[in-house]
């Protein structure tokens, strides 16, 4: 949910944005729209809710400015695709993103997986190492599918964990989703808060959990789908200082409101590389590999309402 969402003209929003008063009551009255979904999916048992949400995204979000940026990223990503396959994936994405904001009052429900009902786990990586707190890990994974549940589902493993979130511009909504998340009995800490906070958490014997798809400014050109982009090597920096395990982790949406969570074995630095900037660069590199292949999987479960590259970057198989 961003910003002004309900107000589809950019001129009026820059309009609103320029009153502190406007932009006040715009927040509050996107605040209360968005509290009454929570209350509406809340009484829905968890299938439904997501269901229904669904199916209101997919007609309405299509329609919404956000669709602009999806479909830059996909053309970018999927330039071998044509326009009908792309609309389709658009579709499928705003879809996605409806079940995602309907289940937010059902996270606790789904992440604590009662008689494994909701989700399928596949562990690949020595989960007893971090619940013991013999070893921390820092998890890092992308904006797939329902992208909250991972962390309910680590600490329902026992893992005790700390989630890295980036606060919502409005504030009202933000503590809305903050009192969501907690039920899953995970640590919140804000991005905001910057490193020391996390230096904290993993010395204290907590694994981390991150989403680092999204591009950074100020981080280093990595390879995503044959372009580059500008992409947070911190998470391997602080794993190759401290001695941390680097742990790839995925969600995926199945059918009937199902998901299947996967923890994959830990990055490992290439030993040939001396500087521990050009490890944790080729380590970054192989993370973003797997999120390309994650994405070409399932590309409908790809929340890309953000722009992963510069705007108006050639290609030369651009369709």
């Amino acid at each position: 949910m961003s910003d002004l969402f309900l107000v589809k003209s950019k001129r009026l929003r820059k309009r609103i944005g320029r009153s502190p008063v406007m932009h006040g009551i715009s927040q509050a009255i996107e605040a209360v729209f968005y509290g009454l979904i929570l209350l509406l999916s809340a009484v829905l048992p968890t299938s439904w809710a997501s269901a229904a949400g669904n199916r209101v995204m997919r007609l309405a979000g299509p329609r919404l400015d956000k669709t602009a940026v999806i479909k830059y990223n996909l053309g970018l990503a999927f330039p071998e695709k044509s326009p009908e396959e792309i609309r389709s994936i658009i579709v499928d994405i705003w879809g996605n993103i409806g079940s995602v904001l309907a289940e937010y009052p059902h996270l606790r429900a789904i992440s604590r997986n009662r008689e494994g009902k909701r989700i399928e786990t596949d562990i690949q990586c020595n989960l007893d190492a971090y619940r013991n707190g013999t070893r921390s890990a820092i998890f890092v994974g992308a904006h797939l599918a329902n992208w909250e549940i991972q962390a309910g589902v680590a600490s329902q493993m026992g893992v005790p964990i700390s989630v890295v979130y980036t606060p919502i511009k409005n504030r009202w909504i933000d503590r809305l989703l903050y009192r969501q998340r907690r039920a899953m009995k995970c640590s919140l800490i804000s991005r905001e808060e910057g490193m020391r906070p996390l230096l904290r958490e993993l010395s204290a014997g907590r694994s981390l959990g991150l989403l680092v798809d999204q591009r950074f400014d100020n981080g280093e050109p990595v390879p995503f789908f044959g372009l580059e982009m500008q992409a947070t090597t911190n998470p391997a920096k602080l794993a190759l200082r401290f001695g941390y395990d680097l742990v790839p982790a995925r969600i995926e949406r199945l059918s009937g409101g199902r998901f299947r969570f996967t923890l994959y074995e830990p990055l490992k630095p290439d030993e040939s590389l001396t500087d521990v900037n050009d490890r944790a660069l080729q380590m970054t590199r192989d993370l973003n590999t797997l999120f390309e292949s994650w994405i070409r999987e399932r590309p409908g479960q790809w929340v890309c309402t953000k722009r992963r590259w510069p705007k108006y970057i050639p290609r030369e198989d651009w369709k």
